[in-house]
């Protein structure tokens, strides 16, 4: 989710805030989310996760990026693909901040600047660029694979 969010009183132009997920410490954002259940489309996945996470509606919006992640687990190779939509929260953009995760008490969401997210890892890798766009076009995200 994005929005942008009119400057304080004084100041001109507005500045473009991301809700994110995060540790206690904000050591690293992503989005939230989580995976597609059999028979599920992401879209359907997307709307299940906030609501069983953080009791959210929300509005399931454009492809954004495709991410194709390479990493080992236990030894294994896998291949993971992240579909990441643009979304907007049903009712508002106001939520008590932070807002902590139903299952893992040390994970909450919270919006952020651009600013604020540029200090600190943002997953998957190579996102940033296309928050930082005013019309955030589709790109196809590669990570973890050493150049080949």
């Amino acid at each position: 989710m994005i929005r942008d969010v009119a400057a304080g009183e004084g100041r001109q132009g507005s500045t473009r805030q991301v809700l994110v997920q995060c540790d206690e410490d904000e050591s690293f954002y992503r989005f939230a989310g989580g995976t597609v259940e059999y028979g599920e489309t992401a879209a359907e996945a997307i709307i299940r996760e906030f609501m069983e996470e953080y009791d959210l509606e929300v509005r399931v919006g454009p492809l954004m990026a495709i991410n194709e992640h390479f990493f080992q687990y236990y030894g294994k190779e896998h291949h993971q693909v992240t579909l990441i939509h643009l979304c907007e929260l049903e009712q508002t953009d106001e939520i008590p901040e932070p807002l902590w995760h139903k299952e893992h008490s040390s994970v909450k969401l919270v919006w952020r600047t651009l600013g604020q997210l540029k200090r600190r890892p943002v997953y998957p890798e190579g996102i940033f660029a296309q928050l930082e766009k005013n019309q955030p076009g589709m790109s196809h995200l590669v990570t973890g694979r050493g150049s080949r």
